[in-house]
Parts: C-alpha cells; structure tokens; sequence
C-alpha cells in the first residue's frame, strides 16, 4: 500500500489489532453470518422472489420472457443453479406461496454472498478515497449492521448484485485514479460497472460519477502544455468502450439462450416474434426476421416505455423525499401463524444508522475540509447521482431504491468523523465504539423482521415506531 493510503488517524494497524488482515477477515465474517444466518427462512415466497425465481427457469426451457431490468442478474442466477444442476420449476403468482422444495434456498446464495460481500466492498472503496483504516472500517460495519441492506440481500432478488459491482467499480475507479494510475484497476471499473448496469438501469449513477470526476480530471489536465490524449483515451476505452460491449454481449447471450416463443412475446413487434421458434408469427413470410441490433433496440426500448407502467399501484411505494427519513419501509411478506404469532418480513433499515448518517451528511456539508477537496465534491455527487434522477422519474418506487445514497451517506459520515474532525485518537476510539455499539443494538432488535422470525402481535407493535410504518 502507498504511503499516501496510509492511516490518518494517528494509529497503525498495529495499534488496532495484531494481525494487518483480521479487520478484512472480521467483514467478510461478519458478513457471511449475517446474510446467510436463516438463509432457509421463511419456506415462502418473499416480495419479488415469485417474478424473479420464475424469470429464471425460462434460461432452462429457451423460452422467451420478459422483463423491464436488463439480464446480467437472471443470468447469473441461472447459471448458479446451473452448476448445481437444479432446474427450478416454479411458476409462482403471489408473495407468501410455500415453496414446494428446498430449491429456493439454493437461488438465495448469491444475492446473500454479494451481500456479505458489500461491507469488504466499502472497506476498499474508503481507501481507495485516501480514508484512513478506521473510517474504513467504521463503514464497513455499519453495512453488516444496516437492517435494509441485510433484507434486500437476503432472497432471491437482484439488488445487491448490482450495489456489489457499482460499489467496488467505483473503489477500483479511484483507487487507479489516486494511487496506482495502471491500466488494470481502470479497466476491473468499467467491466464493474458494465455488470452493474446489466442488472439495473439505475447502475448508470455509478458510471455517471465515474463519467463526471474523469471530465473533472481531464479539465485539471488542461493546464498543461499538451492536451491529454492519453488520458482521454484511457478513460473513453475503459469506462464507455467496454461497458457498451459487456452490456450488448450479456444481451446476445440472452437471446441465444431463449430462442423459443414463451410468455414474453405478446411485449415484443410481430417482427420480432418472427426471430423466435414456434411463435405465432415464425412462418409470417410478410415479415423480415430482425437482425441482432434490431431485437437489441427494440427490446431496450420497450424496457424503457415499460418500467413506469409496471410499478405502478403498489401499497407500499414511496416517494423520494420519504426515503432519507426512511418514512415508508415495504412489507415483503407478512403470515399470521396464530393468535400470538408472525412472521414479518419488512424492509426496514436499522433507524439509529439511517437517520445518523443522514443528519451527519448534511452536517458535514458546512464543517468538514476534506483532504483532498475533491473528495469531498465527489461523495457528495455520487449521493445526488443515486438520489437525483428519482425526483423527475414517474411511477412508484420503493424505500431500496435509496440504498445506493445511504451507502454514500454512510462514507462521507466515515470520512468525516474519522478523518476530518480534528480530535484525537482516543476520542475517535471512543466515538467508534459507541455508534458501532449502538448501531449492533439497533440491528439486534430489528432483526426479527429481517429475518421474518416469529414474533408475537405485541413485539412487532414495539418496532413500529412511525405511523407510516406498519
């Protein structure tokens, strides 16, 4: 590691602990157990794990589906399950159906294990910001110990795939741009980032950061003598070139695999139903069967005009101005097993994380000098890159969709308690190991609707603490 990486806290690694890797190897610990803890529970189906647990079977049959987010995530489950040679059958139409095996339990690692992974994913993304060792690690832990994070990770959904690689594009972005400089850490960011925009559209914050802080690059670079076409080359290779061919490759590998006519035709033209075996317009000799670019454009297309339309009319949607105070949390799943027993399944973030980083955030806007300033101006973009765009998108959107700006609410809290305030070490111990203190207890008392445990009617009123909540 550089000398400019390193801690500056006043405090070696050595000062915190024996060994250099055991903060690493307490993230990713600490990260498996939370994730998989109860990865078998609950046997039913979970909010969108009925859509997407079905999306996925169609990989097996070759029969064309479709869906309003890019393939990159279903094609990852897929070939898990692949590998494992299991052959999901299900064909669920409502959250709370039992699962008919064990199956599912099988489609849930992945989301789990990128999940685990997130906290060592921040750890790096810290650093590569010049943050010291502890910020780093405050941050880490406080993605293990944050409720919302942890639920969305937990069942067969697709969002932490794409926090996973957007997150640790962005740390392999900054860590080439402040201390490697090589060609390898730029070109890791752009197929991260390519991969996080294969799962979600809403990836394209991360590589519009990433876009923004190299035009901030190559406009402090103009001061030279000579303009920086290396620079400029470098940056439009790795960070435009290659996640337009990773995106356009995942997309020709889904077609390849779903060359049959299956329940997703009726969204696509005739002519493209013609490209598809067994559809109803296969024979059509009126039509000219579409070539590769033409099915590309259309089914972009139709995933854009569709996204609004598919969202809406859900109970638990939420505005965007509801999400930094976390005013509306979504019910995943809720069974009432008796009189005196439930299991919830909510995705509610841990408050003493959400609403501290919130108002530290805003806070630090007027008090902390960040070392370099530019850090400071980048975080603080990222946050309205992945917050922003939801003020002028239509349709209804839920309390996830704000993850990505909490995540970066949490670095700059890091960053700015840990690295910018002017206290000594000892009292950055202590304020270390009080939030994190507080931030377990939080977490512990939340986490039966995490994990949707059983819990009695009482219990689970005394953990409805706002009146938009249950």
């Amino acid at each position: 590691m550089s000398e400019e990486a390193e801690d500056k806290t006043g405090l070696s690694f050595k000062d915190i602990v024996t060994h250099k890797y055991a903060l690493l190897i307490a993230l990713v610990v600490l990260g498996l157990v939370t994730r998989f803890a109860f990865i078998w529970h609950p046997p039913y189906v979970v909010f969108d794990e009925y859509y997407f647990s079905t999306l996925v079977k169609h990989y097996f049959e070759g029969t064309y589906y479709f869906d309003i987010h890019p393939p990159f995530g279903k094609l990852l489950i897929a070939l898990f399950s692949y590998i494992f040679r299991f052959v999901p059958e299900y064909n669920f139409t409502r959250i709370g159906a039992a699962y008919p095996d064990n199956g599912y339990i099988l489609l849930r690692v992945l989301p789990n294990l990128f999940g685990a992974l997130m906290p060592l994913c921040i750890f790096f993304f810290v650093r590569s910001l010049r943050g010291s060792v502890l910020a780093a690690f405050f941050a880490g832990l406080a993605i293990v110990f944050e409720n919302a994070i942890l639920t969305q990770s937990h069942f067969i959904l697709l969002d932490s795939t794409l926090w996973f690689f957007g997150f640790l594009g962005l740390a392999l972005f900054f860590w080439h741009r402040n201390f490697s400089n090589g060609p390898y850490h730029l070109s890791g960011s752009g197929i991260c980032l390519a991969l996080a925009i294969s799962v979600k559209w809403t990836g394209l914050g991360f590589l519009g950061l990433v876009w923004m802080v190299s035009l901030w690059d190559i406009n402090q670079s103009l001061g030279g003598r000579k303009y920086p076409y290396g620079l400029v080359f470098s940056r439009a290779i790795n960070l435009i070139g290659i996640p337009f061919l990773i995106y356009t490759g995942l997309f020709w590998i889904h077609f390849a695999l779903l060359p049959n006519s299956g329940p997703g035709d009726e969204s696509m033209s005739p002519q493209f139903q013609k490209s598809l075996l067994g559809s109803k317009f296969a024979d059509d000799d009126s039509l000219s069967e579409p070539d590769f670019w033409k099915k590309y454009a259309e089914l972009n297309r139709n995933m854009y005009f569709s996204n609004a339309v598919l969202l809406e009319g859900s109970e638990y949607g939420s505005k965007f101005y509801e999400w930094p105070l976390m005013e509306r949390p979504v019910k995943f799943g809720i069974l009432r097993l008796s009189d005196n027993e439930l299991s919830a399944v909510y995705l509610l973030g841990n408050p003493f994380i959400w609403w501290f980083v919130f108002f530290a955030m805003l806070f630090a806007v007027f008090v902390w000098k960040a070392e370099p300033d530019d850090t400071k101006v980048f975080l603080y973009a990222g946050w309205l890159a992945s917050y922003f765009p939801f003020f002028f998108i239509h349709g209804v959107f839920f309390l996830y969709h704000y993850i990505p700006a909490l995540v970066f609410s949490v670095v700059i809290t890091a960053l700015f308690l840990f690295d910018g305030m002017k206290t000594s070490p000892r009292m950055r111990l202590i304020l270390f190991a009080t939030l994190v203190t507080v931030f377990i207890a939080g977490f512990l008392f939340f986490m039966p609707l995490s994990y949707g445990l059983k819990i009695s009617p009482v219990e689970f009123g005394m953990r409805m603490w706002s009146a938009g909540w249950p």
